[in-house]
């Protein structure tokens, strides 16, 4: 005997499997059948499938061996069978034939499933679906009919009442259909004629009537031909949904609006330019709008009435516009505008009616503030989309805020293509770690009287797949304003340890060499930043006096955003803190205080002016050096690239220095041969 299967499965101790012969009787019982139905298999086998159903068994297997023997390879249908202690269970049945050795049908396996909870649990959702609809929407049930071949109608008071007839007036299609809304007149007359022409059985439509008020009213007409032998009578019902219809204007309303202002919200706007795009709308432009430090409003005055201040904003941007242009909110204080009829030249005019109408004193509680925003213009251009429109404004408002803000900028396409230029390179720098494509070069830091190196800064490159090897300044500010500067950080800090602490293993006269790693402000932000380099530490095995993580100066304008306790624990780990570019930023003494600095970089600004006529550089750093004298600092010359330069610094008194001078940053290969070259 064998089992013909049919669909792919896979068996479950929650299943029933069972098989029977042609008469129904059953001739095998798993262990799933005993668990759900309670009957054991001695019990089971022998016995009639009337031991399970609760109508006719021996009908219901007829009714499935017909549906095999007629070809098809498996049944599924829904009983409800009996278990062993009375109790019904609602199952399916999926029923497979079984053959014997000669192809010949010789019975069926069954697979069984408890539904019973399923069917619980969509029985009691059904009627609480009911009773919602019936407290929602069956306050108001009317009900007609009408016989095609006679024209006779009829129709009950409340269906008279939904619709304004008249008791005993004469009813007729044209006089419906005049009831209708203008809009809707032409899908109803439609249906009506495929009732009564085309042979249709039922229809459903929601459609709108004008009341005498000119009030509108929503109905749900239900149509349903009786009679279909001769198609004469049609029964209608008209459940009236206005509530429901308004209820869901609500929702859709709130979906697509702006909670605050109420204006189209991003979805809209989306919609709103998809829209006029496809339909090829006469000159298309965009505006994109952004308060100018806006974050600074809300600081002084508190959220609830930055948000004040954002609603009296679009009403002045609402009221700014023409009829038929649209204002929006694209989301914080963003807005964008959409107009039509308009070349570059009106464009421009507009944002200029936009910014003034921003620039008069915005009242909250009598106290007058004043604010200014900058505006991004996108014409529509060949070949369009709502996103890329959307996304050239932005990119055109943030070219106005780099110029100053409190102006406009039209898209450039050359600052476009920088923009999506900066936006795929961002794409690779994401990949660049997995994709071991960033490498470290050393540039070595000098003793000016020895000649010797006796450290080196580690600096990063990145072997981009296409574009070669990349200097910091092509891609640093894009892994800091996405966030990827704090696992690029810790790989740098990593490997410049492990480097390091291998030349001073292995390399003659290295034990004592430093290294110095930049780091920047989000990783000084970063909470787990110090725990970073403690765990670099420990890793790499290197003395902590031999690092010196450098800050730039410029990173330190803001004490608030560097978390004290980062700083403290930096200074846990027995590493050196450095200020970078010194004599370029500003309060550099508070600065050195605050940060308890260990040494500072002047800046190689102050070293190529050197040599010079003009004394003033060297009175610089004769003043730099004078201050580290006092505080107890080392100081490290940067950017030295001539002779001149080098016996200006050393008449100076500068110890250390690094430039050009000497070498340009080495990949780690080309360190021990440098070291080699200055040793004693």
């Amino acid at each position: 005997m064998k089992q013909v299967p049919m669909l792919p499965h896979t068996p479950s101790v929650h299943e029933a499997r069972i098989s029977s012969d042609l008469n129904g009787t059953i001739t095998a019982w798993n262990a799933g059948a005993t668990e759900m139905f309670g009957f054991s298999a001695t019990e089971a086998i022998g016995r009639n499938y009337d031991l399970l159903t609760t109508t006719n068994g021996t009908i219901l297997h007829r009714e499935a061996l017909e549906h095999l023997r007629a070809g098809r390879p498996s049944t599924v249908v829904r009983a409800s069978w009996r278990r062993h202690d009375g109790r019904v269970a609602e199952v399916t049945l999926m029923h497979s034939p079984l053959f014997d050795d000669d192809g010949t049908l010789i019975g069926t396996s069954t697979i069984a499933r408890d539904v019973t909870a399923v069917a619980q649990l969509q029985d009691e959702a059904g009627k609480e679906r009911e009773r919602l609809i019936e407290a929602q929407e069956m306050a108001h049930v009317g009900s007609a009919e009408y016989e095609f071949s006679s024209g006779r109608w009829w129709h009950s008071e409340e269906f008279g009442r939904l619709l304004d007839l008249t008791t005993g007036e004469k009813v007729s299609g044209a006089m419906l259909l005049e009831k209708i809304h203008p809009q809707d007149r032409d899908g109803a007359r439609t249906d009506w004629l495929s009732l009564h022409r085309a042979g249709s059985r039922h229809l459903d439509r929601e459609l709108r009537l004008i009341q005498p008020t000119g009030d509108v009213r929503w109905i749900h007409a239900s149509v349903r031909v009786t009679d279909v032998g001769i198609r004469t009578r049609v029964l209608i019902t008209a459940l009236d949904i206005t509530a429901r219809k308004l209820a869901e204007a609500v929702l859709t309303h709130q979906a697509s609006h702006d909670a605050l202002t109420g204006l189209p919200n991003r979805i809209l706007i989306n919609t709103i330019l998809h829209d006029l795009l496809g339909r090829k709308a006469s000159k298309v432009a965009v505006f994109f709008l952004d308060v100018d430090r806006f974050k600074t409003v809300n600081d002084a005055i508190g959220h609830a009435a930055g948000d004040a201040i954002l609603a009296q904003l679009a009403a002045r941007l609402r009221h700014a516009i023409r009829p038929g242009d649209t204002v929006g909110r694209f989301g914080g204080d963003e807005f964008v505008v959409i107009c039509k009829n308009l070349d570059v030249t009106e464009a421009q005019e507009v944002a200029e009616r936009l910014r003034g109408t921003v620039k008069e004193a915005f009242t909250l509680g009598g106290r007058r503030i004043f604010m200014n925003i900058s505006i991004g213009i996108a014409p529509a251009g060949p070949g369009d989309t709502a996103e890329t429109m959307l996304d050239a404004a932005d990119t055109a408002m943030y070219q106005a805020k780099n110029a100053g803000g409190d102006r406009s900028s039209v898209r450039d396409s050359r600052t476009q293509a920088a923009a999506t230029a900066r936006l795929n390179l961002e794409s690779d720098l994401r990949l660049a770690l997995d994709r071991n494509e960033l490498r470290l070069h050393y540039q070595p830091v000098i003793d000016l009287k020895t000649g010797i190196p006796v450290g080196f800064e580690a600096l990063l490159r990145w072997e981009h797949p296409t574009q070669g090897l990349l200097q910091p300044a092509s891609f640093i500010s894009l892994a800091e304003d996405s966030g990827l500067i704090v696992p690029i950080g810790s790989w740098v800090l990593n490997q410049a340890l492990q480097q390091t602490q291998q030349w001073r293993d292995s390399l003659p006269g290295a034990k004592d060499l430093t290294i110095s790693v930049n780091v920047s402000v989000r990783q000084l932000q970063d909470l787990r930043f110090v725990d970073t380099v403690r765990d670099a530490l420990s890793t790499t095995g290197i003395n902590p006096a031999a690092v010196t993580l450098e800050i730039t100066e410029s990173v330190l304008m803001d004490q608030s955003e560097l978390p004290t306790a980062i700083i403290q624990g930096l200074h846990a780990c027995g590493v050196g803190l450095a200020i970078d570019d010194f004599g370029t930023g500003y309060s550099s003494l508070s600065h050195l205080r605050w940060l308890t600095a260990h040494s500072l970089k002047i800046d190689k600004s102050f070293v190529s002016e050197l040599g010079y006529k003009d004394p003033s550089s060297a009175s610089i750093i004769e003043l730099i050096l004078g201050m580290a004298r006092v505080l107890n600092l080392s100081v490290i010359a940067e950017g030295v690239e001539t002779p001149a330069q080098l016996n200006e610094l050393r008449r100076l008194g500068v110890r250390h220095a690094q430039g050009y001078l000497w070498c340009a940053p080495l990949p780690a290969r080309e360190v021990p041969k440098q070291l080699q070259t200055h040793a004693p």
